[in-house]
């Protein structure tokens, strides 16, 4: 058989990836308030040097933002993740963003899902940091366990545990 109908699975993976090329940092090190005080949940930034963002988890697309700014990934294990693209970006209308996964899409850590205009982003004068959070940290989420410094894109950052 060639597999024709078969639903594709969301993989058991509990690792985090690295979503672009840069640098990692702590969430507290990210310029807006709102994530570095982790009222969004727990997760990192990453300071891009590259504009290509692939998947920072394995799991189902469950929203794009109609702005194409951030998106959302449910994971096999529930952990709900946003990937949100630079600061104050939502004003910008989507000009500097391609997003090349749509709801309901299942990707692997990795996987592309979106282009972002550094010098666009950059020219209007907005930080251009990727941040991902677990939005349900403080109820499904165990531990994070993260490496800052320099990365690549698709390499691994990071691990999570869920509670029991």
């Amino acid at each position: 058989m060639f597999g024709f109908g078969k639903k594709k699975k969301v993989a058991e993976d509990n690792t985090i990836y690295a979503p672009v090329t840069g640098k990692v940092i702590d969430l507290s090190e990210v310029s807006d308030p709102v994530f570095a005080q982790k009222a969004m949940g727990e997760g990192l930034g990453v300071k891009p040097s590259d504009d290509r963002i692939v998947s920072p988890v394995a799991g189902t697309v469950t929203m794009v933002a109609s702005t194409k700014h951030a998106l959302g990934i449910k994971m096999a294990n529930g952990l709900e993740v946003l990937v949100h693209m630079g600061v104050d970006t939502v004003d910008l209308k989507g000009a500097p963003f391609t997003i090349s996964v749509k709801v309901g899409d299942i990707v692997n850590g990795g996987d592309a899902i979106a282009t972002m205009d550094l010098d666009q982003v950059r020219d209007a004068g907005l930080d251009d940091v990727i941040i991902v959070v677990i939005t349900n940290s403080a109820d499904k989420l165990d531990h994070l366990d993260l490496t800052a410094g320099d990365t690549t894109a698709k390499s691994q950052v990071g691990s999570v545990t869920v509670k029991n």
